[in-house]
């Protein structure tokens, strides 16, 4: 590890993610000893697409244009991220790493589609769902429900819309990675089938 990190200051590196197993005590001693902070204690949920929903649910449909809602739903999916909770950070450094994601996903530069639902055909999205394909599965990158659509299974119907289309398009598995601190979606993608595959603790070490 001290050879990486010479290596990371010797080319001014600001700041190291390192990705270590929960189960790996000398890691975490290591991580202590640096000063390296649990920036998030992530968890993998998977779900296979057998018996996969063959049509979306009235009100979602794929959005190919980035509105001010698309953006706050954005902002809103991240209120757990390590990249708004770690203090290291600048302010507006969140804003502007999820506003480029949802930008990036919509033109297909990210996500292969952006799902979006409306509670009728010229409401503002209330729902926003990203999937992007990574190898031989579909992972969800942004899923955000506005708090004023919230308790309305709004988030049920855009899991079961993620799951449509990872069917459609052939993938036997559809991902989500959330943090494990985070309860209330721990809970939800229980709730919707998904089995948890495996943790990781994301420590974040910033250079001095």
């Amino acid at each position: 590890m001290l050879p990486l990190l010479e290596e990371a200051r010797r080319q001014h590196v600001r700041l190291l993610y390192w990705f270590v197993d929960p189960a790996d005590t000398e890691a975490a001693v290591t991580a202590r000893a640096l000063g390296a902070r649990l920036a998030d204690r992530k968890i993998t949920y998977c779900i296979p697409t057998d018996s996969a929903p063959q049509q979306l649910a009235e009100g979602i449909e794929p959005i190919t244009v980035v509105t001010p809602q698309l953006r706050s739903l954005a902002l809103q999916s991240g209120c757990c991220s390590r990249f708004l909770t770690d203090p290291g950070f600048a302010a507006g450094v969140y804003e502007e790493l999820y506003t480029r994601w949802i930008e990036n996903s919509v033109t297909g530069d990210r996500a292969r589609e952006v799902l979006v639902y409306r509670p009728a055909p010229t409401a503002p999205e209330m729902g926003l769902l990203t999937l992007e394909v990574h190898h031989d599965l579909i992972n969800i990158g942004l899923l955000a429900v506005d708090e004023m659509a919230r308790g309305q299974k709004v988030g049920t119907k855009l899991v079961a819309a993620a799951r449509q289309r990872t069917a459609q398009w052939g993938f036997p598995t559809l991902q989500v990675v959330t943090q494990q601190d985070n309860l209330n979606a721990c809970r939800f993608y229980e709730q919707c089938g998904f089995h948890a595959e495996r943790i990781q603790h994301v420590y974040h070490i910033w250079m001095k």
